[in-house]
């Protein structure tokens, strides 16, 4: 490694800070749009952004449960590709979601938990110390948000589902006791008691016990026309089976499945027809046909065999599935199927999916319905630097026709996470196991994806090839540090290391991984960038620069990149810790971010991009010039806090987000003064999350000078989108 002490970045021409004066800001004149989701919060919907499960009600309506949606949606009900209600009480307060619903004619039963938010919430309403609930709440379909109150129902005295909450199974807390099936009846509720490895049956009205019986790990239950039950088990093992019960328990046999299914729900039509969604590489509903006894007979599938992964691999289209979480036919005839680009929830896991879909069709033709997005969760979104048309998130790309009207100039294009050819993917193995804050760039006209994880600890590499469509194929992993855990083998027990995938079949070995000779050290909290010509920065919080040129590409495909042709440029004034990094290879250009002696780091900070922002010309000479530094807003007092957490540069713009304030500040590029600032507008709702993680903020330039900036928005699964011209 090439150590530069380039004594000219400690002498050179230091301007004062530019003060940003607030008062002197002005809000500019642009538009604010969305990608990503179907609904932009302006008419008060979104679409949530993790299915774990469905119930179909006898109008149509689409019930839903997730464990977890970042504003609450955990249970919602969709109907006609339009969303109608958020039943509410499942998010903060120590409650959460789950993993099933049902619904009969007058009650939704659903699946959650209440846990004390470590042992800080007391009284009835909640667990003893160190404990958590699982269990039911009971609504009323007339009304979402209110309870069903029964006997013995507790919980949530304080709002409108008061004493709607049965308790299954108090266990200890990290301990995952979530109810993995419910099916009703207008008299009876089913309860697949996953940890207590039985079927409980509780009268529907009452909400009292009647009978149950053991199985093992149970999950989805659906009720035949006959009102036998068919119940899926193994859920804690993996191996899935499906079984056939009469209603007291009363074994009768099982349903027979095709070799390699993974069974992640059941479903009965209104003609008998046994549908089993399968999870498993054909990514299709199975369809059994009863025969003149009534015994189920496999009948022709429902979707393109291997779904989104056939063909041209990563293209959504019409009975594509990918990932089903839940199925349900009507008795209209209409086939709805949620899906999450994942599956269900592993048993333990805490995963939120990789973006939610929900579809309709005709049950009969296949015919398409309508269908409904909520594709992106701690997620950035950057632009393809061949056109900005095309933008990738993490793990979906997206084209954009800005002629369209606001919040439909997108349309999903791919899906670029392939998990049946690539189970090694970085991105399952590292936090979240969610691709996430991507960066796009042109190698010998080639794509290459880079994203990092959410705190900035690791640098994925990706290639394409015509051979897998749209799929992102691993590449490369530069870590900052070991990752937790005995994945991958072959890592060092410390300090930093880099992987290549040498033999090209997208798989972790021991013997293509390298540590870093020259450090042996663990670097931690730095933040990576990769500039236009494929380059790799690594701002370090205490050490200085790192550069690590691209040296051409292998005989896979893969960017080269090695610690023995790395470069070191030392910490320029006025930093003492570096937060953001982005280079303009082209005019040699770097722009900086972090905290100074007048406002250092703080750990309560540690994700922020700090209160400085500086530009250096002719970076690579030797002799940088500091042509200005930027006081950027900043003030920890305030009530939002207002601190800065993002960094984008495009054309003659710097955009800078700010963390908890949806608030975007524009400067000018050429001198650093300020030119205004952008907010969410009114078609978004006039508001958005918070840009939460390193790489949050992207932007680029059309031909016509019109900018385009975008946005991490947890809140309402989605991308924010605004379009400026200066």
């Amino acid at each position: 490694m090439k150590l530069l002490s380039r004594l000219g970045l400690a002498v050179v021409l230091f301007h004062s800070l530019i003060p940003l004066n607030a008062s002197a800001q002005s809000q500019l004149s642009y538009t604010t749009s969305w990608i990503g989701n179907s609904f932009g919060f302006g008419d008060s919907k979104w679409m949530q952004q993790d299915i774990q499960a469905i119930s179909v009600g006898a109008d149509g309506t689409v019930y839903t449960n997730a464990p977890w949606d970042e504003s609450g949606s955990e249970i919602a009900a969709y109907r006609a590709g339009d969303k109608l209600a958020v039943a509410g009480s499942t998010h903060g307060w120590g409650a959460a979601g789950g993993d099933a619903v049902a619904v009969n004619h007058q009650y939704l039963y659903a699946a959650m938990s209440i846990g004390n938010e470590s042992n800080a919430l007391v009284g009835a309403d909640y667990p003893p110390a160190n404990q958590t609930w699982y269990g039911i709440t009971r609504r009323t379909l007339a009304n979402l948000a209110s309870g069903a109150p029964f006997s013995g129902g507790i919980g949530n005295s304080a709002n409108a589902t008061k004493n709607s909450f049965l308790a299954l199974d108090t266990v200890t807390t990290g301990t995952d006791a979530s109810i993995r099936g419910l099916a009703a009846t207008d008299a009876e509720l089913y309860v697949a008691d996953t940890y207590g490895n039985r079927i409980v049956v509780f009268d529907a009205e009452s909400m009292q016990p009647l009978r149950s019986w053991n199985v093992s790990s149970p999950g989805r239950i659906a009720v035949d026309t006959d009102s036998t039950l068919w119940v899926m088990s193994g859920i804690s093992s993996g191996t899935l089976t499906i079984g056939h019960y009469a209603t007291d328990g009363t074994a009768l046999g099982a349903l027979t499945l095709p070799a390699g299914t993974v069974p992640s729900d059941i479903a009965v039509a209104p003609s008998g027809q046994i549908l089993v969604a399968d999870n498993g590489p054909s990514q299709q509903i199975l369809v059994f046909n009863k025969d003149a006894s009534g015994q189920p007979q496999a009948g022709t599938a429902i979707g393109t065999r291997n779904g989104l992964f056939h063909a041209v691999k990563g293209v959504p289209g019409n009975v594509r599935f990918n990932g089903i979480t839940g199925i349900g036919v009507d008795p209209a005839g209409n086939l709805y199927v949620a899906q999450n680009g994942e599956g269900p929830r592993a048993f333990g896991s805490a995963s939120v999916g990789q973006g939610a879909v929900l579809e309709s069709y005709v049950f009969s033709s296949h015919a398409f319905n309508w269908r409904l997005y909520g594709l992106t969760f701690v997620d950035s979104a950057a632009f393809d630097p061949a056109t900005p048309n095309s933008v990738y998130t993490g793990s979906k790309r997206f084209t954009l026709d800005y002629n369209q009207p606001v919040g439909h100039e997108w349309s999903y294009a791919a899906f670029t996470l392939d998990r049946f050819d690539y189970p090694d993917d970085p991105t399952f193995h590292e936090p979240r196991g969610v691709r996430g804050e991507p960066m796009v760039r042109r190698i010998n006209g080639q794509p290459f994806l880079y994203t990092l994880d959410p705190g900035a600890h690791y640098l994925n590499v990706y290639r394409f090839d015509a051979a897998h469509g749209e799929m992102a194929i691993p590449s490369g992993l530069l870590a900052q540090n070991p990752l937790p855990g005995t994945w991958p083998a072959g890592q060092p027990t410390y300090g930093e290391w880099l992987w290549r995938d040498s033999n090209g079949n997208g798989t972790v070995e021991a013997s293509e991984i390298s540590g870093n000779p020259s450090t042996g050290s663990t670097v931690g909290n730095g933040f990576w960038w990769v500039d236009t010509p494929g380059n790799v920065w690594l701002a370090t919080p205490l050490s200085g620069i790192r550069e690590m040129p691209l040296q051409g590409l292998d005989s896979a495909g893969n960017p080269i990149y090695t610690y023995a042709s790395s470069t070191m440029f030392a910490m320029p004034q006025p930093f003492t810790r570096l937060a953001r990094l982005v280079y303009i290879a082209k005019t040699d250009t770097m722009y900086l971010s972090g905290f100074t002696s007048a406002i250092p780091w703080d750990a309560t900070h540690w994700k922020e991009a700090g209160p400085v922002l500086a530009r250096y010309d002719n970076w690579s000479s030797g002799t940088p010039t500091q042509q200005y530094a930027i006081s950027l807003p900043w003030n920890t007092q305030n009530n939002p806090q207002t601190t800065t957490v993002g960094v984008a540069v495009a054309g003659n713009y710097i955009f800078v987000a700010e963390l908890y304030t949806a608030k975007v500040d524009v400067y000018d590029a050429r001198t650093g003064q300020a030119v205004g600032y952008m907010t969410p507008g009114a078609s978004v709702g006039s508001t958005s999350g918070w840009v939460d993680v390193y790489l949050g903020i992207s932007a680029a330039q059309r031909a016509n000078g019109e900018y385009v900036v975008l946005l991490e928005d947890d809140a309402r699964a989605k991308i924010l989108m605004y379009r400026w011209t200066p």
